[in-house]
């Protein structure tokens, strides 16, 4: 049994020319929501895709949304009027300068709906503060079931259409210097293990990897459910806070990532292990002791905490926090990572 894993993150799809940067599904929902933008399509970097949507989202941002002007659009049939709700609460917990990490992170924060009027009034006049509540808990319901359920669909199609787009031009470009290189790193370790944060089939399609070595720990294309979200286990409510913001926290609930349930169900993968003497990290970010996939990494440390570490050189201007975090999680020899240029499989020193 091979004795190493390799931990692929976003990075390494995106070092293979896929936009799978978050910045370019925001692009997607937006032109679901408010159809194509000529000027939008034509833009090719990353900086101008981000002023031209900074553009459009200073002129249709909403500092509130109300909860009754919500309920009407939940209740209608207009499906353009329900995405560009949705547009408005991606405006709410993202900008665009956020990594994934960071919109997962914020799909916690949504208690920012707001009542148009303080209280209902019954037929009689009176304060009815039942039917405001039931208002408040209709509102969260409805808008939990919708937020959770299209956005998923949203960002399933989107890395389709994505990875599909990605693989028609490695099939059909005439130039090899349009091919991207592969990483020798993977090249010579095909029988490695991977666990695989993408949802794509790069180690599959592009590198020959059996899927039987891969473990996508998120799913990927071929699965019902791509599982993405938040790492909160419990969200302290402000003290103060409205009865409908407090009832929006059920919407947090709903985006949880379940990152624990995937670690029971691939329990059998972590547990084996305890036989890996080199880890190699490849195009993930590590940023955060505490994040939302802190868990796997914990697990991996406990089974191997002795193993030697691996990452590629272009994570090496963040060497302090990395090695800070690799600690915390359990690397023993955390401090004595070695720094890895993955596509000519040299180890590098020094600066770069």
């Amino acid at each position: 049994m091979t004795e190493k894993l390799f931990i692929i993150g976003n990075g390494f799809d995106i070092a293979h020319g896929l936009k799978t940067n978050y910045l370019y599904f925001k692009k997607f929902v937006y032109q679901q929501a408010y159809g194509k933008d000529e000027l939008l399509e034509s833009l090719q970097s990353l900086d101008s895709i981000k002023d031209c949507l900074k553009d459009s989202d200073n002129k249709i941002y909403k500092s509130e949304l109300f909860a009754e002007e919500v309920m009407e659009i939940l209740n209608g049939s207009d499906s353009q009027e329900k995405l560009r709700l949705l547009y408005q609460i991606l405006l709410h917990i993202t900008d665009p300068e956020m990594f994934w990490g960071d919109f997962e992170e914020k799909l916690a924060c949504f208690p920012f709906i707001k009542a148009s009027t303080p209280y209902c009034l019954s037929n009689d006049g009176h304060d009815d503060a039942e039917s405001r509540r039931e208002l408040v808990e209709k509102v969260a319901d409805k808008l939990s079931q919708y937020v959770h359920h299209q956005l998923t669909k949203l960002f399933k199609q989107w890395v389709k259409e994505t990875y599909e787009k990605w693989e028609c031009q490695l099939s059909t470009t005439k130039s090899t210097s349009h091919i991207p290189s592969k990483k020798e790193t993977i090249v010579t370790n095909r029988d490695a293990r991977f666990l695989n944060f993408n949802y794509t089939r790069t180690l599959e399609g592009f590198y020959g990897i059996h899927f039987s070595n891969i473990i996508h720990i998120h799913g990927d294309l071929d699965d019902g459910i791509l599982i993405f979200g938040h790492g909160e286990d419990s969200i302290v409510i402000p003290e103060g806070t409205d009865s409908l913001s407090k009832a929006m926290y059920k919407l947090s609930a709903a985006n949880r990532k379940p990152v624990h349930q995937q670690l029971r169900k691939h329990e059998y993968f972590f547990k084996s292990l305890s036989s890996i003497k080199e880890i190699y990290f490849i195009g993930l970010g590590i940023r955060d002791e505490n994040g939302v996939d802190a868990p796997y990494f914990r697990e991996i440390f406990k089974q191997a905490p002795d193993v030697s570490i691996y990452i590629d050189q272009f994570d090496k201007k963040n060497e302090y926090t990395i090695k800070k975090i690799l600690k915390g999680w359990g690397a023993r020899k955390a401090y004595q990572l070695q720094f890895i240029d993955t596509d000519k499989d040299e180890i590098v020193g020094g600066d770069i």
